[in-house]
């Protein structure tokens, strides 16, 4: 072997070379089925994510839908929130202090935060476990898919107020006494925290008090009609003028004796509270309501002065408002009470109409003297309960049965984001903002770091738009001829072939951001910090389009117009930074670039609808992370221009 030539190694480095080859050729194969099954196994996340958001619902409102809580002892309920109204400057009747109603404020988010009333809250679970319906925690705790409601009240200036019965001059949630606090959930009974309701009458819903009278030298005259009314659709079904009572007859009905409560609550501080317009004024004139309401029905007061007209005619008002309120379902009676509730139907003679059976057909219009409220009808719901139930998350373990995407993609996003909003304070809602853009800077990242090839490759194939143009622009004639398609889509393969570009690269950006975005929408919706946050009059919980348009707060408008204007500019800044490498193209190519831009349009457009329809919070997060998009592109642009991506890259477009 010794004389052996050394001419032979040549055939042996070839062996080597090619073994080599074969090895290197059957790893990329094991790598591109690894790709693909990672592709898919994060495209399936993804649908899961998609189909949880319909299915899972979460809520713009503290205390109801998915949220997340760094503990159990933490959960928030869902605060419906009630306010006197303010009088109007050029209001003579009310003397500081006074209003003519409460009202409620469904645009308020308010989240009763165990920062700033863990006392309240922990009260507020001892109650509803000390009344549970079946021994089990009937809040907090663990359990899901219930719903809750407490009622806050507001004076004239924002601030807590409380009844007149309670010895706490103020409290977030209504409360009168230990274990009496205005709230419910829905696995708890509820006891009222009044001793005794008022006997509450008021004039029946189908006369307008304003249009019983006429105005004459100052003093209001009732008309000689006033007091009888029929039907526009059967002048036979008539009744006379009454005052209808609410029924306080509640058979031990948890949910309609919460409603009862709010019903007294509101009818106490505006009526009865003597320090209010309607007690005072009532004692000045030296009557009541029932009394001179008594003596219009009865025909013996037949004029009212102008204190009197704006007294009654208020009262009227704000009580319908009232009754109406905490009465949010149809009157509904056993039959044999129908005929102490409804009129009788009555035919074009006037007869009463009756069934096969003999039995009188009834109409739905309320008859004279009839009781009404909560009582009569079949209400089975919390008043004020959010729409959506509450699922709190306390834990990573409690997010499990919920499947993987909530566990692994929302969770860890929503822990880092409530760790740190949790441990700051509101400072106007500005500490929701640095979390977001924390949020923001953290998830692009990531999310970067995943697809930083697919991101270059992205940017490359903007680079190659003028290329493929004139690739466009030599097959456009050939539209209908399947031969020189193919040669055209061929060409196009080899392009992106030469410079590096694969066809699944746009699919991996795809597939990690739009979980990422989803995730991120829930987090915002979810995190009761931030989902309650006010920023410069903008409610994070609104839907900025309706706010706009049906209140015309103009705020929400500058947030649409930033919103849509940073996503145009996120899409359209890539294109600029490689303008001028389509300056010098024909017409045919510019024609060709412009149809193959279309999708994208059609894209932009879409994602300027589905911006619009986002609530606030959503909004804003969306602003900032299309702010990341465009430093990106335009760092990414220099980046490429620099000798150490030229070195380390060397993605030089070929020619």
């Amino acid at each position: 072997m010794e004389n052996r030539s050394s001419k032979f190694d040549y055939f042996k480095q070839n062996q080597s070379k090619k073994s080599s080859n074969n090895k290197k050729a059957i790893w990329n194969k094991v790598w591109l089925v690894i790709k693909i099954i990672l592709y898919v196994l994060l495209f399936g996340l993804t649908l899961t994510g998609c189909i949880q958001t319909t299915v899972v619902k979460s809520s713009t409102f503290t205390g109801a839908g998915t949220e997340f809580y760094s503990s159990e002892n933490k959960i928030s309920p869902t605060v419906a929130t009630f306010k006197q109204k303010k009088s109007t400057p050029d209001d003579k009747n009310l003397k500081q202090g006074q209003y003519y109603e409460i009202y409620y404020s469904p645009e308020t988010n308010y989240h009763l935060s165990y920062k700033k009333h863990a006392d309240t809250i922990n009260e507020l679970r001892n109650q509803a476990n000390n009344l549970s319906k079946d021994g089990n925690p009937a809040y907090g705790s663990g359990i899901k898919n219930y719903y809750t409601s407490a009622i806050q009240y507001l004076d004239q200036n924002d601030k807590f107020t409380n009844i007149a019965e309670s010895n706490k001059t103020e409290a977030p949630i209504i409360n009168a006494g230990t274990n009496k606090n205005l709230f419910k959930t829905s696995a708890s009974s509820y006891n009222s925290i009044y001793e005794k309701y008022s006997e509450i009458k008021v004039l029946d819903q189908d006369f307008k008090f304003d249009e019983m009278f006429d105005l004459k030298d100052g003093v209001y005259h009732i008309k000689d009609d006033a007091l009888t009314w029929s039907d526009k659709n059967n002048a036979k079904i008539t009744k006379k003028a009454s005052l209808h009572t609410v029924d306080n007859t509640l058979n031990k009905d948890d949910n309609k004796t919460f409603a009862r409560d709010i019903l007294e609550f509101l009818y106490r501080e505006t009526f009865i509270k003597k320090s209010n317009y309607y007690a005072s004024k009532f004692t000045e004139l030296g009557t009541s309501y029932e009394k001179i309401m008594g003596e219009i029905l009865k025909g013996d007061k037949k004029t009212l002065s102008k204190d009197e007209f704006n007294l009654l005619s208020n009262y009227n008002r704000v009580l319908q408002g009232y009754i109406k309120l905490t009465t949010p379902a149809e009157y509904s009676v056993v039959e044999s009470e129908v005929d102490k509730m409804f009129l009788a139907q009555r035919d074009k003679n006037g007869e009463i109409v009756k069934n096969s059976a003999g039995k009188t057909q009834y109409t739905k219009i309320l008859r004279e003297n009839a009781q009404i409220g909560i009582a009569r009808t079949n209400f089975n719901k919390i008043l004020f309960a959010a729409n959506e139930p509450q699922i709190p998350f306390t834990s990573f373990k409690s997010t499990l049965s919920y499947g993987p995407f909530f566990s692994f993609i929302i969770y860890p996003i929503a822990a880092i984001t409530l760790s740190a909003r949790e441990n700051l304070p509101s400072a106007g809602g500005w500490s929701s903002i640095l979390v977001i853009i924390l949020a923001v800077v953290i998830t692009r990242l990531i999310a970067l770091a995943i697809t930083w090839k697919a991101t270059m490759s992205q940017s490359m194939q903007e680079e190659l738009r003028a290329k493929k143009a004139k690739i466009d622009a030599k097959y456009a004639e050939f539209k209908n001829n399947k031969e020189m398609k193919a040669r055209h889509q061929q060409e196009v393969a080899d392009l992106y072939k030469k410079n590096g570009i694969s066809p699944l690269d746009a699919i991996l950006s795809l597939i990690v951001s739009f979980p990422i975005f989803i995730a991120m929408w829930r987090v915002i919706q979810s995190v009761p910090e931030i989902k309650s946050t006010n920023w410069l009059w903008i409610d994070f919980a609104a839907t900025s389009w309706r706010r706009l348009i049906t209140h015309g707060e103009w705020w929400y408008l500058i947030l649409l117009t930033v919103t849509i204007g940073t996503q145009v500019l996120s899409m359209i800044v890539p294109r600029l930074l490689n303008k001028r490498k389509t300056k010098h193209l024909t017409i045919e190519q510019k024609q060709a670039m412009r149809k193959s831009d279309r999708m994208q349009w059609t894209v932009m457009a879409v994602f300027m609808f589905i911006t619009v329809i986002f609530t606030a919070g959503v909004q804003v997060y969306w602003i900032f992370s299309n702010i990341w998009s465009i430093l990106q592109s335009i760092g990414i642009h220099f980046f490429k221009k620099s000798q150490f991506y030229q070195r380390k890259y060397n993605k030089k477009l070929k020619t």
